[in-house]
């Protein structure tokens, strides 16, 4: 009998002493540790130098709450080309002698310096932490399902889509010729000869805008139009106007850069052409701008691109049907 009911009292105590360690462990408060992790924020920056990532990324602060921390960090630019092309230059060049991402190995470290568990952190690197600006490039980088996660945004281009049905084409199709009067190479040939012929005349003085092409395979077109101005910037100020009233030149209006991808892809119906549109601009003072000199339109000049991107894809459409 004693053993009997000594028995549940025997294993009710080890599992009471289980409950209690398992508690405490799911109560720690990380706060309490606030003064080594932001140590641990200064080596990891001293890691990051030593690592060659430095150059470009730097530890922007640290966050620790009770039980999750979040590890921020920033670039070394301010301009979103700068970014985005120095974070393709650590990724690729890292990733070329090593198994891991440049995400994981980033991530890893942090774990590993701040010492707490993989689930319990969190890295965030944005290109901007000014509040009144939209981020345009973040990398979210975290534990979950076993195995890092990365989320990510990148700048946008302004991507339009142009259907075309056979029926707006009668006579071709009535003809059974459609699809060879408007196959890719057909179709191609009147966008690049539109943009070759509507870039042709600068808007200023001085400058030699031209067509300049990249890539013409089965099913995609690009060419980029160079040292155009006044085309989707097109506000001149209030001292321009005035001068070319007077008999001047007024010919300091930003250097514009356009890039455009076209594909081609056939449909039950027609065709349809996903049109993407990337803007650049540079400093009026300099005829050749140096890589690097350009600078994102959406960054400043949102709305802008995307009036002009509405705006182009109309008068391809209208190109295209007026072949």
């Amino acid at each position: 009998m004693k053993l009997k009911s000594l028995f549940p009292l025997l294993v009710i105590i080890p599992v009471a002493i289980l409950c209690t360690i398992s508690l405490t462990a799911q109560v720690e408060d990380l706060r309490q540790d606030l003064t080594f992790f932001n140590q641990q924020k200064t080596t990891y920056q001293r890691w990051l130098d030593q690592a060659g990532f430095g150059e470009i990324l730097y530890v922007k602060d640290i966050d620790v709450e009770e039980q999750r921390i979040s590890l921020y960090l920033g670039f070394r630019f301010n301009d979103i080309d700068s970014i985005v092309r120095g974070w393709e230059v650590l990724k690729t060049n890292f990733e070329a002698t090593q198994p891991l991402t440049l995400e994981q190995q980033l991530f890893y470290k942090a774990t590993n310096l701040m010492e707490v568990r993989q689930s319990r952190i969190d890295m965030q690197i944005y290109d901007t932490y000014d509040l009144g600006k939209e981020p345009l490039f973040f990398r979210g980088i975290y534990f979950e399902e076993g195995e890092v996660m990365v989320e990510e945004s990148n700048p946008r281009a302004k991507i339009r889509e142009v259907s075309f049905d056979a029926d707006e084409f009668p006579d071709r199709g009535a003809k059974g010729t459609f699809r060879k009067d408007y196959d890719a190479k057909r179709v191609f040939e009147v966008i690049y000869d539109y943009a070759a012929g509507k870039y042709g005349n600068p808007n200023c003085p001085d400058r030699k805008a031209k067509v300049v092409p990249l890539e013409r395979s089965k099913q995609t077109l690009r060419f980029e139009v160079v040292d155009l101005c006044l085309e989707v910037l097109q506000d001149e100020g209030v001292l321009c106007p005035m001068l070319r009233r007077m008999g001047f030149d007024c010919n300091w209006a930003k250097r514009e850069l356009l890039t455009f991808t076209v594909t081609h892809t056939e449909t039950p119906q027609g065709f349809q052409l996903n049109i993407t549109l990337d803007g650049k601009y540079g400093p009026a003072l300099y005829e050749n701008v140096r890589r690097g000199g350009y600078m994102n339109m959406e960054f400043d000049f949102n709305e802008e691109l995307d009036r002009y991107a509405d705006q182009f894809k109309e008068e391809i459409r209208t190109a295209i049907l007026g072949k």
